[in-house]
């Protein structure tokens, strides 16, 4: 039977080569399948080493270039203020859609003598711009108030992706 070992020289050359041509998300599929590939080897040769049969092999069936990550909220506040925001939205977040593709910004802008100025973008479009206090009680009402309008906007953005591929929308092309 045919082993294959796998060191760590080319793996450095290849890992920088992904890394520049793909991005740091690529190498961190390329990174999990290879360690996939080390969890279902059986035989171990010496501490660096490691044998493969072909049966084990594992392969790549993915693109990198198709890999997505979806549903983040990002947190770019600067005060207590913003992260007491962040920190109420993101425990009361829950996504009532389908959705997975989107991401959602919560930003600040300190204002001197007026508080914060808390924004809320989800896929770099504001829904939400509001100047608070440092009051806990209004940033709590604020993070329910905006978890609503996100998920609204949410449940609209799903209803219209809905009508635009139906039926009565689609078209031979054909006038």
């Amino acid at each position: 039977m045919t082993e294959k070992q796998f060191t760590s020289g080319p793996a450095l050359s290849i890992s920088y080569f992904i890394v520049m041509k793909f991005g740091f998300t690529s190498m961190l599929l390329v990174i999990s399948l290879s360690f996939i590939a080390t969890l279902n080897a059986q035989t171990v040769v010496g501490e660096d080493t490691l044998k493969i049969t072909p049966k084990q092999q594992i392969e790549m069936t993915t693109d990198p270039l198709d890999l997505e990550i979806g549903e983040m909220i990002f947190d770019e506040t600067v005060t207590k203020v913003g992260r007491d925001f962040y920190d109420e939205f993101f425990t009361k977040w829950n996504n009532p859609t389908q959705i997975k593709d989107f991401s959602i910004s919560i930003k600040e802008r300190p204002m001197p003598g007026i508080g914060t100025q808390i924004r809320v973008f989800i896929d770099e479009h504001q829904i939400l711009s509001q100047f608070i206090r440092p009051n806990q009680e209004m940033i709590e009402m604020l993070a329910e108030y905006s978890v609503g309008l996100a998920t609204q906007y949410l449940v609209n953005y799903q209803e219209i992706q809905a009508q635009l591929q139906s039926e009565d929308q689609s078209g031979t092309g054909i006038y």
